[in-house]
């Protein structure tokens, strides 16, 4: 799968590789998107725990992948704000 795990990049980061986005925001995201996805990485990024919960949590309330996928978007676009923040008050 070309936007899937390799290596040591998770899907998401082969997406903004791929697309060229550089968006400050969006790099912050990829980096704790990539704790909460790699286990051994989980504790490199202080939200990533928090994530890591609730994209599980979600998994087990809405086990078709769409109907996780459809509800979790929420999830990332308010976590995508937030590091929108974060990028801000870090300049």
């Amino acid at each position: 799968v070309e936007l899937g795990h390799h290596e040591g990049r998770c899907s998401f980061e082969a997406i903004l590789a791929k697309y060229r986005l550089t968006d400050p925001a969006l790099l912050r995201l990829a980096r704790i998107v990539h704790a909460a996805d790699i286990a051994a990485d989980l504790h490199t990024d202080d939200v990533a725990p928090g994530l890591e919960a609730i994209a599980t949590g979600f998994g087990v309330l809405f086990p078709d992948d769409l109907a996780n996928l459809e509800i979790q978007f929420r999830v990332y676009d308010a976590l995508y704000a937030w590091c929108r923040l974060d990028v801000e008050k870090t300049k």
